[in-house]
C-alpha cells in the first residue's frame, strides 16, 4: 500500500490555506484599499456618464440651432 501515489491530506490542506490567503489579498486590494479596483471603476463610470451627458447637451444645442436656422418647429 505504501507504493500508491496520490494527494495527501496535508498537501490538500496546505493548498486550500494558500488559496484562501490569496483570495483574501485579492478581495482586500479590490474593495477596501484606497484606490482599489472597485473605487476606480466607480470613478471612471461617473466620469463617462458626465461625458455622455455633455455630448447629449451639445447635440441638443446643435439641433436647436438648426431648428431655429431652418424654421423647423
Amino acid at each position: 500500500m505504501s507504493n500508491e501515489r496520490g494527494i495527501t491530506l496535508l498537501s490538500l490542506v496546505i493548498t486550500i490555506i494558500v488559496m484562501v490567503i490569496l483570495a483574501g489579498v485579492a478581495i482586500y486590494s479590490g474593495t477596501i484599499e484606497d484606490g482599489g479596483l472597485i473605487n476606480q471603476v466607480k470613478d471612471e463610470t461617473s466620469k463617462q456618464q458626465d461625458m455622455v451627458q455633455d455630448e447629449k447637451d451639445k447635440m441638443n444645442a446643435v439641433l436647436k440651432n438648426q431648428e431655429e436656422d431652418w424654421g423647423i418647429q
